[in-house]
């Protein structure tokens, strides 16, 4: 019985020997080399705006009286947008149209004058030619030519000072006139009007609000376009360039994507601190957007930059890939139940997807994890 006991035993310690040396095995998650279209981006935040929004400003002080639109709607050339009131604009607008009305009483009462005395001046002159003929003919005296010369003499300034009462009043009217004109202007410029077709961005707050000149009265915006605008790090400029196609996401538009293209890439790169209390250099690149009515001004989105896209090549995840000491890339190929390192060359990549040039075929199956610390030849159990 002893020796059956310790038959029994030695086999069982030379069976769990057998199996630790040559068939244990490590459980690993895998993946296979497949076929697709790889594209490289540059992602990066951006703020949407509305190229060619208008801005209206107040130009002068006033009182908000009514807004009869709202934030969002859509209003054509012409739509008013404020009403705004200024009692100081409306006492020097009837002050300065009293005026008018009295300048042109004045203007009237001079120009009556001038034309009575042009009257009394051509009998005076006419009298005056007689009374010359009749004394030259010895029919009157020194003293009755000399009156009748004397009376043509009075008339003569009457008509210059008439004259020149005329002249003051139609310079004081005309004066006055451009004077309501420009007021009418400015009582123009209270009952605010959108310029353009477009959408309502920004409007007073609220009713009663007392404007400033200078304060910013509505905002509209054309309906037509949007724009992004990301601040890209400088580093990641090296293969960006206007025209490329660029992918909008945005949690708002949820499972949406909307597909713009790089417009304009402004020329000098600037200083900003980021969210970390970094200065990093950043270049503002501006992408056009087809409009979207899920997208308002001021959200914010992510911008993918399609810098460069390879059809139909081999792909592995990222991960999948190691780099050696001297800067070469292997993955963990599994063959016949067993790891064999092998050498790869990749191409470009994006944050989920490498390139394989060479090394591998499609349909190759390596290690998920190249990161797992596998010896060459470890025998491996594929995890599904």
């Amino acid at each position: 019985m002893r020796r059956i006991l310790l038959g029994t035993l030695g086999f069982g310690v030379i069976a769990a020997i057998l199996w630790f040396v040559f068939l244990r095995s490590e459980g690993v998650e895998t993946v296979r080399v497949v076929r697709g279209d790889l594209v490289r981006t540059v992602e990066e935040d951006g703020v949407v705006e509305v190229p060619g929004d208008r801005r209206i400003y107040a130009t002068q002080l006033a009182r908000v009286l009514d807004v009869p639109v709202e934030e969002g709607d859509f209003v054509i050339p012409g739509t008013v947008l404020v009403r705004m009131k200024n009692p100081d604009l409306d006492v020097r607008i009837q002050e300065a149209r009293t005026l008018l009305e009295q300048a042109i009483r004045d203007r009237r009462g001079a120009a009556e004058l001038v034309e009575s005395t042009r009257l009394l001046l051509s009998d005076a002159v006419r009298a005056a030619e007689r009374r010359k003929h009749l004394y030259e003919a010895g029919a009157i005296s020194l003293s009755e030519l000399e009156e009748a010369t004397l009376a043509l003499q009075r008339l003569e300034k009457d008509l210059k000072r008439h004259k020149s009462a005329e002249d003051s009043a139609a310079a004081l009217e005309s004066g006055l006139k451009r004077t309501v004109r420009e007021l009418q202007v400015k009582e123009a410029e209270l009952l605010v009007k959108s310029p353009i077709k477009g959408i309502v961005l920004e409007l007073p707050p609220e009713k009663d609000r007392v404007l400033q000149p200078g304060d910013l009265v509505a905002t509209v915006a054309p309906e037509a376009r949007m724009e992004v605008v990301s601040d890209l790090l400088s580093d990641t400029m090296g293969n960006v360039a206007v025209g490329q196609k660029v992918k909008v996401t945005a949690p708002v538009l949820g499972d949406q994507v909307l597909e713009g293209k790089v417009a304009k890439i402004h020329p000098q790169a600037f200083e900003k601190l980021s969210a970390l209390g970094v200065v990093q250099r950043r270049v503002k690149v501006r992408i056009d957007l087809p409009y979207s009515p899920r997208l308002k001004p001021g959200f914010e989105v992510k911008s993918a930059i399609e810098t460069e896209s390879r059809p139909g090549v081999l792909l592995l995840p990222v991960e999948s890939v190691r780099m050696t000491e001297n800067g070469g890339r292997v993955v963990m190929k599994i063959e016949r139940n067993r790891i064999k390192t092998v050498r790869v060359k990749t191409g470009i990549s994006d944050r989920r997807f490498v390139e394989i040039l060479e090394g591998l075929a499609e349909g190759d199956e390596v290690v998920r994890d190249a990161g797992l610390d596998l010896e060459e030849g470890t025998r491996v159990r594929v995890q599904r």
